[in-house]
């Protein structure tokens, strides 16, 4: 796991601020926050796929 690519800090920050927002659900920020990890997620899988593709 090499720890300077984005494709190793992207995922784990997508799922830190999927988590934080979860967490802090009663704030008006925290949908935004869990939008933004799961588009981050998204980014990643769509990423990931065009790879495998080619």
């Amino acid at each position: 796991m090499d720890f300077n690519s984005p494709s190793t800090w992207i995922p784990l920050i997508s799922i830190a601020l999927l988590l934080i927002g979860y967490g802090q659900r009663a704030q008006r920020w925290a949908p935004y926050c869990m939008l933004a990890g799961a588009f981050g997620l998204l980014g990643v899988l769509v990423y990931r796929v065009s790879v495998v593709i080619g």
